[in-house]
């Protein structure tokens, strides 16, 4: 049995599935699981343990100058000598800095139509007020955001000749198994079938990191497998439609709907096929 540990970066927009992903990934004592780092550092708290240990209270987050992607990057390695590393985050958390991204990680993009996303945003920040009704602009109103800055990061990767493969979030909901056995088979986590389910999270044991969103990730929290928390989830469709119009609904939404839909077609072309 190889003793090389995984050192796995999953790269996302918000809204992905992704934080379903990671709760698979991290169900395991041999995994070291990082919730978005990089996007978080500029707030309070170490990076190690970033899925259950984020500090906020009542909904405060203090700043803290010393944690930096330097640091991430040094906590990460640190961790991988003892420990398979899983590591998810967003996009934007990188602002098209790749001067801290290991070269011998293995990456996975996670993409979704950017339609779905600023709907999901919607549908969220019904429930959660503190999400705020323009949430969904972090789908990108720039030219370097969203799906535009994962096609960006996705060439780097390609041109340093990365291991890197491209998932769409439909095939996290229609094959979940075999995305997750993907995933550590292309990364060299080895696969364990009881990923794929785990123990519903008691009150006490709340992410405190997912304060923001707390009533939404009530699916993740309280289901104990992948498949029943996309099921019970009434925020989303289990699969999304091809096509969005929100011309009339909302006219903002849907100038970026249409500048970030030609980069997820572009990723799209590039997507693991699973059959």
């Amino acid at each position: 049995m190889s003793t090389l540990k995984a050192k796995l970066f999953i790269w996302t927009e918000p809204r992905t599935r992704s934080t379903a992903v990671l709760r698979c990934l991290s169900n395991r004592d041999d995994v070291k699981a990082f919730f978005e780092p990089y996007y978080h550092t500029s707030f309070s708290g170490r990076a190690e343990d970033r899925l259950c240990n984020y500090h906020i209270e009542n909904g405060i987050v203090e700043e803290d100058p010393s944690l930096s992607k330097k640091s991430v990057y040094l906590e990460i390695e640190e961790n991988h000598k003892h420990h398979h590393v899983v590591v998810k985050d967003m996009i934007s958390g990188l602002n098209c800095d790749y001067s801290f991204l290991p070269d011998d990680a293995t990456n996975v993009i996670l993409i979704r139509n950017p339609g779905a996303v600023i709907s999901s945003y919607m549908k969220m920040s019904q429930y959660d007020v503190s999400i705020g009704a323009d949430g969904w602009r972090s789908v990108g109103n720039k030219r370097k955001s969203g799906h535009a800055a994962l096609l960006d990061l996705y060439r780097f990767l390609k041109e340093r000749g990365s291991k890197v493969a491209i998932i769409d979030s439909n095939d996290i909901c229609r094959k979940s198994a075999d995305v997750i056995q993907f995933i550590c088979d292309f990364s060299g986590l080895p696969y364990q079938k009881d990923m794929l389910s785990w123990s519903s999270l008691q009150s006490g044991e709340f992410p405190s990191n997912w304060w923001f969103t707390k009533s939404f990730y009530q699916m993740v929290k309280h289901s104990t497998a992948l498949e029943t928390a996309f099921k019970s989830s009434g925020f989303s469709n289990i699969v999304d439609p091809e096509e969005f119009d929100f011309s009339k609904s909302l006219p903002l939404a849907s100038n970026i709907y249409k500048k970030q839909l030609y980069f997820y077609k572009e990723l799209f072309k590039e997507k693991h096929i699973f059959e």
